[in-house]
C-alpha cells in the first residue's frame, strides 16, 4: 500500500510540476512578446512605420513649400524681392502680402511639423518640476559656483600677467 501511495504521489507531483512548468513557460513567452511589442512601439520601428505608412511624402512636400514661402515672405519684407507697383493688387500692398505669406507659411510649417512632435507631448506630462524653494536654492548654488570660477579666472589672469611682466 505504501508503495502504491508513493508511486501515486510521485506521479501527481510530476504532473503538477509539468503543468507549472508549462504555465511558467507561457508567462515567460508572454513577457518576451510584451517586451518586443514595447520596443517596437518606442523604437525606430515606430518612426519608420509612421513615416512610411501614414505620411509617405505629403508632409515632406508641405514642409518644403512652407519653408520656401516663408523665405519669399521674408525677402519681400526686407525689400530684397520687390513686387512691381503696377502689378494688380499686390503691387500696392506688397508689405501686407509679405506679412500674409510669413503668417500663412509659419502656420503651415507648424502644421507640417506637428505629426513629428506629436509623440513627445505625452512625455511632457511625465516631467516633474522643482518646487520654488528647491529652484531658488539651485539658482543660488549656480551663481555661487559661477562667482567662484570668475574669481579663479581673475586670479589666474592676474598671476599670469605678473609672471609675464617679470619674464619680459
Amino acid at each position: 500500500m505504501t508503495d502504491e501511495k508513493e508511486v501515486l504521489e510521485e506521479e501527481t507531483t510530476e504532473e503538477v510540476s509539468e503543468s507549472k512548468k508549462s504555465e511558467v513557460e507561457e508567462k515567460v513567452k508572454k513577457q518576451i512578446e510584451a517586451k518586443e511589442a514595447k520596443r517596437e512601439k518606442l523604437g525606430i520601428y515606430r518612426i519608420s512605420e509612421y513615416l512610411k505608412e501614414e505620411h509617405k511624402w505629403e508632409n515632406w512636400l508641405f514642409l518644403a513649400v512652407s519653408i520656401i514661402t516663408l523665405l519669399l515672405g521674408c525677402l519681400i519684407l526686407n525689400g530684397a524681392l520687390a513686387i512691381r507697383s503696377d502689378f494688380p493688387v499686390l503691387g500696392q500692398y506688397s508689405s501686407l502680402f509679405g506679412w500674409i505669406l510669413v503668417v500663412v507659411s509659419a502656420l503651415g510649417l507648424l502644421y507640417a511639423l506637428y505629426p513629428f512632435f506629436k509623440p513627445a507631448f505625452p512625455e511632457f506630462k511625465k516631467i516633474t518640476w522643482l518646487k520654488v524653494p528647491e529652484f531658488i536654492g539651485n539658482v543660488i548654488r549656480v551663481f555661487v559656483f559661477m562667482l567662484v570660477f570668475i574669481a579663479l579666472f581673475i586670479l589666474y589672469d592676474y598671476f599670469m600677467t605678473s609672471v609675464l611682466k617679470l619674464i619680459f
